[in-house]
């Protein structure tokens, strides 16, 4: 498929394009895990939305295959065992969560709001510690600017990601932030999940911050999440 820009590539995406999600055969988080907000719904519906389309471009997540999978923003890890319970069968896949555990200013402006705000990191732990492929998962503290460069160091300054999952904090500069630093570890072919793309402030940052360096085979947007397959990445870090 001829790879295109992200411009041109949201030019094209209508709401006809739209995948609409069917209740029937969505994945489900298991009873044991504790979790006081169920916004990862989302996740699981473009989960099926993707594994059911039939309007457009298939995406094939084979739970056997090897990956390695980056989210960025872990909240209670709802995320992180849904891709440790589904996705990390293979013996040399694994996850790297992201996040400094702190919640992010729309949190702290109402934590009336969430329940669990005050004892994040230790429910992601418990939560993840319950999750099939637990020991395939390393939680990374801090923010994901900070970390970056470790992460960096670590695979060479190669593109390295196969899954990237964006879902950190939801103001225009950080969610750039994010884009630019993580896109370009994106392995041509892999797969980048932007959580919230449905609030005019994360697609506004996202919609700047890709179209001056990314191209894409395609994207699906499925309500909320926008999911799209890689074709090329200018590395803003060489």
């Amino acid at each position: 498929m001829t790879a295109t820009s992200f411009k041109e590539l949201m030019g094209q995406l209508k709401e006809d394009t739209t995948v609409q999600v069917a209740a029937a055969d969505k994945k489900q988080l298991a009873d044991h895990y504790n979790f006081t907000e169920g916004w990862y719904d989302a996740l699981l519906n473009t989960d099926k939305a993707i594994r059911s389309n039939t309007q457009g471009p298939k995406v094939d997540l084979d739970p056997a295959e090897k990956r390695q999978i980056v989210e960025i923003g872990v909240y209670e890890g709802a995320s992180s065992c849904f891709w440790s319970d589904f996705y990390l069968d293979h013996e040399e896949s694994s996850l790297i969560s992201i996040d400094p555990f702190t919640g992010s200013e729309e949190h702290h402006a109402n934590p009336e709001n969430y329940a669990g705000l005050g004892r994040l990191e230790r429910t992601a732990r418990e939560n993840i510690a319950k999750s099939k492929n637990c020991g395939k998962v390393e939680i990374i503290k801090g923010y994901s600017q900070h970390v970056f460069s470790d992460l960096d160091a670590r695979f060479a300054l190669e593109p390295w990601i196969d899954v990237l999952y964006i879902d950190g904090a939801h103001d225009s500069v950080s969610v750039a932030r994010d884009c630019v630093l993580y896109i370009p570890m994106v392995k041509p072919g892999g797969l980048v999940f932007f959580d919230d793309y449905a609030h005019p402030d994360v697609k506004r940052a996202i919609d700047g911050a890709l179209n001056s360096f990314a191209k894409f085979e395609f994207a699906i947007f499925t309500g909320w999440q926008l999911v799209g397959k890689v074709a090329s990445v200018a590395n803003k870090h060489a």
